[in-house]
């Protein structure tokens, strides 16, 4: 039987982008299972209200970003916290961007705006490592676009990589729980419209130096075959 994974909707595409893909469902479902061969991948938008019924109602949960901070105080926004606490005692979890940002805020973490922007490819080098980091790479490289971050771990958090500008960039809260700042799922295609389209919000040399990156290789094959074999264990 197929992996069946929620995808926790965080927010909504904008317009200007709906040439890349429409939902951030579809953006998953292209890296988690190009061609349809992989998970089966059900959406809930949790930004309008949308939620599961239960927190085993899928094989595992994945939070998706979003244009949204995690501390605006919507309603959704702790209907969400409060869902996917709830949803880890039964089935791992996996937040990324703003979803690490709210597993960070859920768990008794603290998020916070950055002084600068994260973006372009952002380099996360690994401090820690479990069994389901396979294969064992030591860094992990994948297009960012983030102002806010996470700046306290929650209590009993394992920081399993990061940077200097994101030292805390990838973690897991007890068993089930797997969040990452950046983006394995972003294309450069996505990134380059992105970024242009924020020139004005981030600056010329920002984005400049954001776009000039994209040139470095990543890591999405990786950053997916960790994810799967962390919501599979």
């Amino acid at each position: 039987m197929a992996l069946n994974i929620g995808i926790l909707e965080a927010g909504s595409v904008g317009v200007d982008f709906t040439s890349h893909f429409s939902t951030y469902t579809e953006s998953f479902q292209r890296f988690l299972a190009p061609g349809g061969v992989g998970p089966a991948l059900r959406s809930y938008r949790c930004y309008l209200g949308e939620f599961p019924q239960a927190g085993d109602a899928c094989d595992g949960w994945l939070i998706t970003g979003s244009a949204a901070s995690v501390y605006d105080g919507d309603d959704w926004i702790a209907q969400l916290e409060a869902f996917t606490r709830a949803a880890a005692e039964q089935r791992p979890v996996v937040g990324i961007c703003f979803g690490h940002q709210l597993i960070a805020q859920a768990f008794g973490g603290t998020v916070v705006k950055a002084p600068g922007w994260g973006v372009g490819v952002h380099r996360h080098d690994l401090t820690a490592r479990s069994d389901w980091m396979q294969p064992p790479v030591s860094s992990l490289s994948l297009l960012a676009s983030h102002q806010d971050q996470v700046v306290t771990p929650p209590p009993g958090a394992v920081v399993l990589g990061g940077s200097d500008f994101c030292p805390i960039g990838i973690m897991t809260v007890g068993p089930n729980v797997l969040s990452i700042q950046n983006h394995p799922e972003m294309t450069r295609e996505f990134a380059t419209d992105l970024y242009q389209m924020r020139r004005d919000r981030m600056g010329d040399a920002v984005v400049d130096t954001a776009l000039n990156s994209l040139k470095k290789a990543t890591d999405e094959a990786d950053a997916a075959a960790w994810l799967l074999e962390f919501l599979t264990r």
